[in-house]
């Protein structure tokens, strides 16, 4: 049977595989707004490409014409120089149905919290493998030209094009580099997006606002008499306000059918600012204070209805309160609205990777929609190709220690190459 050879061929290469990973880790791509280091581990990702048959285009998102114009494109300033994509396209002998895998290669930046693992050794201890990036989402587009790698060594000849993109520039809201590959002309039947998902299969997304919040005080020190009025105050009581409308709106919201086991919307508070970082002895009040929220929503909420529930739940308690309504918050759309997206229940890829799910895992794969917001809107929404969310598991993704299972990264190796075998379909050669 074909899952047998494929588990043995991942069992014999296992030590290669996870160096894959390795290799990928060792190289350094933060996302460094409005920059990033990309380059090096995108040039990589073209040579394996290329010594797997696959036939590379590497480009800059702005090599695009039409990308500036588009009304997806984020225009905010982002530099794409040394930001190239690749895109590999593995033509098949013809009559199947195409697959391309999206992934993208940027990384956050490793921070200043203290990793307990060298975040770019790609250590392996026990079942766990970790790395900057590793989770998300490097290990899954090797699991991705893995697959491939198994099903050529195994002699099986594939029907349909597999298409592999590696994307620039995912992270903070970007999703540049995945619309120009869109614009591109890059389609296929199904894709699938490699985003750490425990091996639960995700037709659905969610989506999300950016804002920064900034309340302005009165700065000094009333040496005079002067009055002065602290920011720093008003901003501890919307904080609150935060607490409870996160409270309130997972209590009373309509939850989607995809996310009934993981109903969760979250709110999460970010960066606080005020004063002046450089005047630690100044003794006097700051002129302002802000702090940043990240607000999720379900796939089929809006823009406007996000920001009208959040501004329509805050209002009433701001004009209430003292304090806030002498500094009220002044609120700042900092990164575009990322909608959230879906694919019919129905659609063929979900069942083909349910097939390959129920062979290479007892029981299954739950479906259920991704906790989190992606790219995956610009497949959905601004192409001909359907996206589906499926990859790795593991944890402290955007956080020190970051790892993948191992186990189920063999799995997902596993269910990616069943998945081709029976989306694109392929026949042993002769």
């Amino acid at each position: 049977m074909a899952v047998e050879e494929i588990r043995n061929w991942i069992r014999v290469h296992l030590e290669s595989i996870l160096d894959t990973n390795k290799r990928l880790v060792s190289i350094p791509s933060e996302n460094q707004y409005p920059y990033g280091s990309e380059l090096l581990v995108q040039l990589e990702i073209n040579r394996q490409l290329q010594q797997l048959g696959f036939q590379t285009d590497v480009f800059l998102p702005t090599d695009v014409p039409d990308l500036k114009m588009h009304e997806a494109f984020l225009d905010d300033g982002r530099n794409y120089q040394n930001r190239p994509n690749v895109v590999g396209v593995l033509k098949g002998s013809g009559e199947g149905k195409s697959l391309l895998f999206s992934g993208h290669m940027d990384t956050v930046p490793k921070g200043s919290d203290t990793w307990t693992q060298d975040p770019y050794a790609g250590e392996v201890v026990g079942d766990v493998q970790y790395g900057l990036g590793i989770l998300d989402m490097k290990s899954g587009m090797v699991a991705a030209m893995m697959a491939v790698k198994c099903l050529r060594d195994l002699d099986y000849r594939i029907k349909g094009d597999v298409i592999i993109e590696s994307v620039v520039d995912e992270e903070y809201g970007g999703a540049n580099g995945t619309l120009a590959c869109r614009l591109r002309g890059y389609r296929a039947d199904a894709a699938i997006i490699p985003e750490p998902s425990n091996l639960a299969i995700c037709p659905a997304a969610q989506g999300g606002s950016y804002f920064r919040i900034t309340f302005q005080g009165r700065p000094g020190r009333s040496y005079s008499g002067e009055k002065t009025v602290n920011p720093i105050f008003a901003a501890a009581r919307f904080l609150e306000i935060i607490r409870q409308y996160h409270e309130w709106r997972n209590k009373h919201a309509n939850v989607h059918p995809l996310y009934m086991n993981n109903p969760e919307l979250p709110t999460l508070v970010q960066v606080l600012r005020a004063g002046d970082v450089n005047l630690e002895l100044g003794d006097r009040v700051p002129s302002s204070c802000s702090f940043d929220v990240w607000i999720q929503c379900y796939p089929g909420v809006t823009e406007e209805e996000l920001y009208a529930e959040f501004t329509g739940f805050f209002q009433p308690l701001v004009e209430q309160d003292e304090i806030l309504s002498a500094i009220p918050p002044v609120i700042e759309k900092k990164v575009r609205f990322l909608p959230g997206t879906g694919l019919p229940e129905d659609h063929p890829i979900l069942g083909v990777l349910q097939d390959a799910g129920t062979e290479s895992v007892p029981g299954g794969l739950p479906i259920q929609g991704a906790p989190f917001a992606c790219d995956s809107f610009m497949f959905n929404r601004y192409s001909t190709t359907p996206a589906v969310i499926f990859g790795p598991s593991g944890g402290n993704a955007h956080a020190p220690d970051e790892f993948i299972h191992i186990p189920d990264f063999l799995k997902l190796i596993e269910i990616y190459a069943l998945t081709i075998l029976k989306w694109c379909e392929a026949d042993k050669k002769r």
